[in-house]
């Protein structure tokens, strides 16, 4: 390796350039890569840590359940499925989903019952303040406002407005959220914050990880968010009897109208949804890294040509073409290697700056892409060697040495 070594050495920057050149091509690979699917792994991380092992919505959506929000299922499904199947659903849980925006960033809220609050949290205990309407005093009073006949005499319709809903004998603008969106977005509980026109106060913090980062009364989310009607939810999640084979049970729970998904799947509908993105970012990492192997190649051919004396030289003093082609390979080597370790050591640093810049998004850099990387880069080491080394066989020694 001394000849290559003394090489590149010999050409300091051009040498450090075309490190560089690699390494970018390599901390792109191995950077991009770690935002697009640590973000989306991040979320499908959240559904699988929810204690059920189906959820339940309209089949009218199709494969679009990553993205669902609103109206969706009657809470009388959960019912129904219950008194219909025993045997097989210890629970049915009503989740009202919305996207809404938050600090100016877009956030999913889950409205849930306080029963049902562990279901969705996966059992985190709160790490501070208290769960919102704990004794059920909102839900019970907003369920006996709209869904008893006791207001059917009023010559009046019944007006139901936020001051309503705040009121303290009943509140139900309380929302708990989790630790990752206190932390970035510096909320305490006490704090009022404003969110989709309306004013809620914390009142809880949960440890990340649930299915949602704000959470808040069922009852609340249905009545501001789907137009006042308390009556339908958007998905259910159903926890199954110990024993109960989950791919059977969604078998036998399908029924016209419902769609019966295993919680695990959410994860391959995520990648089905948003495989477009893979595939472009997947492309734009192929295209850095082919001009960045072009770079390369262009500098050893380059160099090849600078060296045709030294080539004549090597070849007068007995080395074959074998013998040279292996100089031009690890002087391609050499490069790609110090680029490919500035490029994994540039990952790191782009990873942690993104997630201190945007605490919210995910940065998965896992071994597997930087194996990939390090791959990928001999394989680009190789073929961008391949000319200028064949080149660097042809070089004629007499005309050469002459011409020198």
């Amino acid at each position: 390796m001394y000849l290559p070594l003394a090489n590149l050495l010999h050409h300091k920057l051009r040498s450090a350039l075309s490190a560089v050149g690699i390494g970018i091509g390599i901390c792109m690979l191995v950077t991009l890569s770690g935002l697009s699917r640590g973000s989306l792994y991040e979320i499908a991380d959240r559904w699988e840590a929810v204690d059920a092992e189906l959820f339940a919505y309209p089949e009218i959506w199709g494969g679009h359940i990553t993205s669902l929000s609103g109206v969706g299922l009657p809470d009388s499904y959960g019912r129904r499925l219950r008194e219909i199947h025993p045997e097989l659903l210890q629970r049915a849980v009503p989740v009202f989903l919305w996207h809404v925006q938050l600090m100016d960033q877009g956030q999913t809220v889950a409205g849930v019952d306080p029963g049902d609050w562990p279901v969705l949290t996966g059992g985190r205990p709160l790490v501070e303040g208290r769960l919102f309407d704990p004794a059920g005093a909102f839900a019970g009073w907003l369920e006996e406002q709209l869904l008893t006949e006791a207001h059917e005499d009023e010559p009046e319709p019944l007006v139901i407005t936020p001051a309503d809903l705040a009121d303290p004998d009943h509140n139900g603008m309380e929302i708990v959220i989790d630790s990752r969106l206190a932390g970035a977005e510096g909320l305490v509980v006490g704090q009022t914050v404003e969110m989709a026109h309306h004013s809620f106060r914390i009142v809880g913090i949960v440890p990340a990880g649930g299915i949602a980062r704000i959470y808040m009364p069922r009852r609340t989310a249905q009545f501001l968010f789907g137009s006042g009607d308390i009556t339908k939810s958007t998905l259910l999640f159903l926890k199954l009897r110990p024993g109960v084979d989950p791919a059977a049970a969604a078998r036998q729970l399908h029924s016209v109208g419902l769609e019966v998904v295993q919680l695990r799947q959410f994860r391959g509908m995520l990648e089905n949804q948003f495989g477009i993105m893979f595939t472009y970012v997947d492309a734009v990492n192929a295209f850095t890294l082919v001009i960045a192997f072009l770079f390369i190649m262009i500098t050893l051919y380059t160099l090849v040509l600078q060296r045709r004396r030294d080539i004549a030289i090597l070849k007068s003093s007995g080395a074959s073409d074998g013998f040279i082609i292996r100089q031009v390979l690890a002087e391609s080597m050499l490069l790609t290697g110090v680029g490919t370790g500035v490029g994994i050591g540039l990952s790191f640093l782009a990873g942690w700056l993104v997630m201190m810049l945007r605490p919210l998004l995910t940065v998965q850099i896992t071994w597997p892409w930087i194996v990939l990387s390090a791959l990928v880069a001999v394989v680009g080491a190789f073929v961008s060697a391949a000319y200028p080394a064949w080149q660097a066989t042809r070089v004629d020694m007499v005309e050469a040495l002459a011409w020198e």
